[in-house]
Formats: C-alpha cells, sequence, structure tokens
C-alpha cells in the first residue's frame, strides 16, 4: 500500500477519539528467575543488577556473578502475549517498542502505561514513532515503509482515501483526545481517533552502542537494555536511548542474551558466488551463469525461500522464510566470518517447487575442513536436513551442492533459517 505526503489545512481533519483505559493489572511477583547458560545449564537466582560485562544474582543466600556472553536468557514466566488491540505502539529511537493502552505528552515527555500496569516517562526527543491502534492490518502492512522515509519535521500520518498521508509540522503537547499541532503559524488541536499515528523529527542521529539483552514484557513490549538493577523489588531498566522506567518482575516475560548473539548469515555479503554446468562448454556457462548463481534471501523463481515438512500424519507443510539463500547443483558459495562466530544453526530442503526427483550432495566446509558431506534425496526426504556446525571463531565457510547422479534436475536447495551464534 503506497502512501503520500501532503499538506492541508487542520481544519479538515474532522475526527474523535476513541482511547480505552482498562488495564490488566499484574501484582509485584517474585525476583527469583531462571538463568539459562549457554553451555545448557540452568540454576535459580534473583537478579540483582546487569551491567554490560557482568550480571549479578543471589543464589541460596550468596552473590553469584555470571558474565554477560555466558548467559543465554533469564526467564521470569511464559512467552509474552501478543499486543493489545487497543494498545499504541511508541518506538524509541534505539528499536524499544512499547505497547501503552493511553499516554500523554506534556512539556516534551511521554507519560505511559502499559497493559500489565507499568508506567514510564519518556522524553519526546527520544520517540521515532507512536502508531495509533486505529491502523488496521492493511496499513499495517505500509506502516514500515512510511517511517522509513526521510523527514523534514514533526508528522502527523493520517489514513484517507485508502492512502497513509503525511502531514508535515511541529507536535506540542498531546492530550487524551487531542494532539495540539502547528502548520506554518497556526495551531491547532487534532482529534486523535483516525490518526494512524505521530513520526517524531530527529536533527541528530547519534551513534547508539549495541544494547546488551532485550527485555521482553508479558504485554508485547520489548526494550533495548543498556543496563538494570534491582531497587525496592522492582527492576530499574535504562534503555540504550537513555530512558529510564520501573517495571515489576510479574509484568516481565525474559531478558533475551541470544538475540543479540544472533545474525542472519545472509546480513553479510558474500565472498564468492560461483556456478559450474553439469556439461562444461564456454557458451553453456556464459548464457547461464548468471541465472544459476546462488540467489540470497530469495528463490530461484522469485518466490520467498520454502522447505517442505511432512507431518506425523502423513500430510505436508509448506513453510517460508524471508532469509537464507537458494543454490543449484555445481553451485559454491562462501561467506568470510572474521572469527567473530561459534556456530551455525539452520537447515536445508529441496525446492518444493523444483523436480522432486533431485539428488544432489550437500557439502559445507570450515577453513578448507569438511564438517558436511551428505547426500540428499527429494524422493526421500520427510523434513529439512538440520545444521548445528561449530565454527570456533573460523575465518570462512563455504556451501557446495555437487551433481551426484549426474543429473541436474531438481537439484535445487533452500538453505533457511541461517543464524550465526557469537
Amino acid at each position: 500500500m503506497s502512501f503520500v505526503r501532503c499538506r492541508s489545512m487542520l481544519a479538515t481533519l474532522l475526527i474523535g477519539l476513541c482511547v480505552c483505559a482498562s488495564a490488566n493489572a499484574f501484582q509485584s511477583g517474585s525476583l527469583q528467575a531462571v538463568v539459562e547458560l549457554r553451555d545448557g545449564t540452568n540454576f535459580e537466582g534473583q537478579l540483582q543488577n546487569i551491567d554490560r560485562d557482568t550480571a549479578a544474582f543471589v543464589v541460596d543466600g550468596n552473590v553469584k556473578a555470571i558474565a554477560v556472553g555466558n548467559i543465554n536468557r533469564i526467564q521470569y514466566s511464559s512467552q509474552p502475549a501478543e499486543p493489545s488491540d487497543i494498545a499504541n505502539s511508541v518506538v524509541l529511537v534505539d528499536g524499544s517498542e512499547f505497547f501503552c493502552i493511553a499516554f500523554t505528552i506534556v512539556d516534551r515527555e511521554l507519560i505511559g502505561k502499559t497493559e500489565t500496569d507499568t508506567e514510564f516517562r519518556i522524553k519526546s526527543r527520544l520517540i521515532d514513532s507512536i502508531r495509533f491502534p486505529s491502523v488496521d492490518t492493511e496499513f499495517k502492512k505500509s506502516w514500515k515503509k512510511i517511517v522509513q522515509a526521510q523527514r523534514e519535521s514533526d508528522a502527523l500520518v493520517v489514513s484517507r482515501d485508502e492512502k497513509l498521508q503525511m502531514i508535515d509540522g511541529i507536535f506540542g503537547d498531546v492530550a487524551a483526545e487531542s494532539v495540539s499541532f502547528t502548520v506554518g503559524e497556526r495551531t491547532a488541536d487534532v482529534k486523535r481517533s483516525r490518526l494512524a499515528g505521530m513520526l517524531f523529527y530527529r536533527r541528530v542521529a547519534d551513534e547508539l552502542a549495541p544494547s546488551v539483552f532485550v527485555l521482553k514484557m508479558e504485554d508485547g513490549s520489548s526494550v533495548q537494555v543498556q543496563s538494570l538493577k534491582v531497587e525496592n523489588e522492582k527492576l530499574e531498566v535504562r534503555t540504550v536511548a537513555g530512558a529510564s522506567f520501573a517495571v515489576e518482575p510479574a509484568s516481565i516475560s525474559s531478558l533475551d542474551f541470544m538475540s543479540k548473539r544472533e545474525l542472519w548469515l545472509t546480513d553479510l555479503e558474500p565472498a564468492t558466488n560461483d556456478w559450474t554446468p553439469l556439461i562444461s562448454g564456454s557458451s553453456v556457462l556464459g548464457s547461464l551463469k548468471k541465472f544459476s548463481m546462488a540467489k540470497i534471501d530469495r528463490g530461484f523463481s522469485g518466490k520467498p525461500l520454502a522447505v517442505m515438512n511432512r507431518d506425523d500424519d502423513g500430510s505436508w507443510e509448506r513453510k517460508e522464510f524471508a532469509k537464507g539463500f537458494a543454490i543449484k547443483g555445481g553451485g559454491k558459495l562462501s561467506f568470510l566470518l572474521g572469527r567473530q562466530y561459534q556456530r551455525l544453526t539452520g537447515s536445508i530442503g529441496f525446492d518444493p517447487d523444483a523436480n522432486s526427483t533431485g539428488v544432489a550432495k550437500l557439502i559445507i566446509q570450515v577453513d578448507g575442513m569438511d564438517r558436511v558431506e551428505q547426500v540428499l534425496d527429494a524422493a526421500k526426504m520427510k523434513k529439512p536436513f538440520p545444521l548445528d556446525i561449530e565454527l570456533n571463531e573460523s575465518d570462512r565457510i563455504v556451501f557446495q551442492i555437487e551433481y551426484h547422479d549426474r543429473r541436474s534436475v531438481g537439484d535445487i536447495l533452500h538453505a533457511v533459517d541461517m543464524k550465526l551464534v557469537r
């Protein structure tokens, strides 16, 4: 869905507000959590504080310090719920996202409350965007595009004529039912009910340090955290952008360290991408090579990457992926790792849209040593071939597909969910 930028008189925005302020209050919970370590072990303890290097816990009355690099996750409760339909999405410049059921902005400070009853105050200079709950599913698809557009000022986003439109201006205070907004020399209070959202102008794009971990809240909020300490049975959190707030343990799902150590393999630029035909010949190579080299984050047909899984009842399920690569028989693809990663995980299966008679040999080398050498047969595979390769800070990884049965028909593989772990 497209969007257009327009200027118009604010008087044309005759729309009402519908804000729900109810919330499910959570009682203060225990500080006790399950700490999952990288070596597969875990223990229970009470979190005291976290900085960039160390996390401190109280375990059986004693203080236990753990290097941040050795922690996968600190689990408080189950997985977070889907954000409420009545929640506003408040995104900070560091990527933190709060889902709040109510908020106002007074004197350039946002005062909000999440569905888990967490209250927070954030300076408006730390806010990137606010998406109102009035944005329907179709508009959400184009929201990311409009947020990424270059901004010359603050901007209101409205839905009009089945499009998202941006109105440049300057924000003032935001009340429960209206937004004070100035265009040129005219200031008006604009009703919030049909507004799609607000985009905040940033004069300087500060270089932000990476977060130490991601705090995932029960209401779906996800916070990029710089540091944390425990005060008065609450977790005092400071985000990478500099926002601070306190949260009850009962409102937290987990503190996730793994996501900060993971990287999609295909976010790296391939060092080599080559292809050799089954039948050699300069004329064949020249005409086919550019079409036959591995495709990054898409299939050879231009469709999303996909693999098939056969369930226990015999039925087949197609699953699509946004990240990974497609590679044909004769293909060779390599990536430089820079000695930064410990392992690679993912899976490889045949392209479900290709001929089902494919038989190919998969070879994966790490620093010149074979780590995987496996013949894959499309007719026999019920699930994708799983990968879990120790990298041990290696320099290079190479994927190669050989024509195992001396035929090329159906020899198209999709490598999906390929993640590097630091």
